[in-house]
């Protein structure tokens, strides 16, 4: 008897302690279930009720714990999607577990929220139920669309940009290029990725590839010039950016190309055209020395008793040596480097004190000058004297271009943020095809002109960045315009 109690006793003391590890592991799971972050569900799917619920589900749906439980069917919180429930159910049940980011929940307010499912099968009061780990993941979704359509827009700014693109790794290797990387090589984008850099760099050796690959840092870009390599074999001059990216440990590398074929064309032709004006203003140096001889002669020669004949050659003469000396000067002014003494100049101070000389020019013989000054109280930076130079030759050739009779206008318009001075005469209007081509040296529609004094005006306009520009109409007349 005494060996059956002790069995006994030993039984109880086991199903007690037994008894106790299931209530401790029954708390730690409620506890686990109630304060879960995540919503947590027991469903029975097929008869379309919710079991339990947890805390968390109720404010995630936005209904209080008992309402969820009592009055809210799994069809109310999935009303669109329950085929696709069904079958993720029935594949649960089938195999024990689940899971899916392709279901959302509808909230009591009507808001649907993307969700992550975990579930597993679990038997409840003897029917096959669910028991769902439901996870809010909007925000998530909000950062994965915000991304993709940053990585659109990048993709399209790539795409679209009017360098070439190259994603190189620290190899040399080229990942990933855009369209107008290939049109410029003349490649297919499949033949360029996998290539290495030192294939189309024809100014890059594995040398110099290393050591400019290790004078950069994340975030700062480099700028070289360099010689690239076309599929057809030709090599054009080139401009390339290249920055690092990434992980500072093991980098990749961005890099823009540019042709820069044009550029590098101009600035020959810039060169040429300077080693030309250069030659010009020696020329003219070298041929004033003489002229001047020849005008001291032809001075001595005047003041002697002539003929009546003799003295009409020697006064063409005279004129004609003039004219020439002119011309040097302008040809030296186009020719020579256009360097600007820049001041503050009050623009309608300057046209006042520039009329009488312009009324006295003799192209305004016979003429009016007409000023009408609208800016008072405007200065802008500007060369004066060239300013000056420039206007005088605008309302030269307006006074030799306006019928007889004709008055010509000099006037100042506009405002403080965009002056404008406008020189006008009312002649035949110039036929378009003639107006296109004014400005040009040595190109005039003056029997007598050069055509360098309109080229010296742009010239003008162009150094201080003015615009500059020449409209004729019949109904206007012709109107040389300077934007400041």
């Amino acid at each position: 008897m005494q060996d059956q109690r002790q069995g006994f006793e030993q039984e109880r003391v086991r199903r007690e302690a037994a008894e106790r590890s299931l209530r401790e592991s029954e708390q730690r799971l409620r506890r686990i279930f109630d304060h879960s972050n995540d919503a947590i569900l027991v469903i029975d799917p097929a008869a379309d009720r919710i079991l339990e619920a947890n805390a968390r589900a109720a404010q995630m749906l936005g209904y209080s714990g008992d309402e969820l439980v009592s009055r809210v069917a799994v069809s109310a919180v999935h009303p669109q999607e329950m085929p696709r429930l069904r079958a993720f159910a029935g594949d649960v049940i089938a195999h024990g577990s689940g899971w899916t980011n392709e279901l959302s929940c509808t909230c009591k307010d009507g808001r649907r929220l993307p969700s992550e499912i975990s579930a597993s099968q679990v038997s409840f009061d003897g029917r096959d139920c669910i028991i769902a780990v439901v996870r809010d993941v909007t925000e998530r979704k909000a950062a994965e669309d915000a991304l993709r359509r940053s990585e659109e827009r990048f993709r399209a700014f790539v795409e679209n940009a009017g360098d070439g693109f190259f994603l190189v790794d620290a190899n040399g290797g080229i990942r990933d290029v855009n369209t107008r990387a290939c049109g410029i090589l003349g490649y297919a984008r499949d033949e360029l990725i996998g290539r290495s850099v030192l294939d189309i760099d024809a100014g890059l050796t594995s040398e110099s590839f290393a050591a400019l690959i290790a004078e950069l840092t994340i975030g700062r870009s480099h700028l070289l010039e360099t010689r690239h390599r076309r599929q057809d074999g030709s090599v054009f001059p080139s401009e390339v950016s290249i920055c690092a990216y990434g992980d500072p440990q093991a980098p990749s590398y961005i890099a823009l190309l540019r042709d820069i074929s044009r550029r590098k064309e101009a600035m020959a032709a810039i060169a040429r055209l300077a080693e030309m004006g250069e030659f010009a203003a020696m020329i003219i140096h070298q041929v004033r020395n003489p002229l001047a001889t020849i005008d001291l002669c032809l001075e001595y020669v005047a003041r002697r008793d002539l003929d009546e004949r003799m003295r009409k050659r020697v006064d063409l003469a005279r004129g004609q040596s003039a004219r020439l000396a002119q011309l040097l000067d302008e040809v030296l002014d186009y020719a020579g480097r256009m360097t600007l003494a820049l001041a503050p100049c009050h623009i309608d101070d300057l046209i006042h004190a520039m009329v009488p000389t312009l009324s006295a020019l003799p192209a305004l013989d016979g003429r009016d000058l007409q000023v009408r000054a609208g800016l008072p109280s405007v200065q802008v930076q500007a060369d004066g004297d060239k300013l000056a130079q420039a206007l005088t030759n605008l309302v030269v050739n307006a006074a030799e271009a306006a019928a007889p009779g004709e008055p010509v206008e000099l006037r100042t318009s506009g405002s403080a943020a965009a002056p404008c001075i406008e020189v006008r005469n009312c002649g035949e209007p110039i036929p378009p095809d003639v107006l296109s081509r004014i400005g040009k040296p040595f190109f005039s529609t003056k029997g007598h002109g050069n055509g360098l004094g309109v080229a010296y005006i742009r010239r003008v306009a162009a150094a201080h960045h003015w615009e500059f520009t020449l409209t004729s109409t019949a109904e206007e007349g012709t109107i040389a315009r300077l934007r400041l």
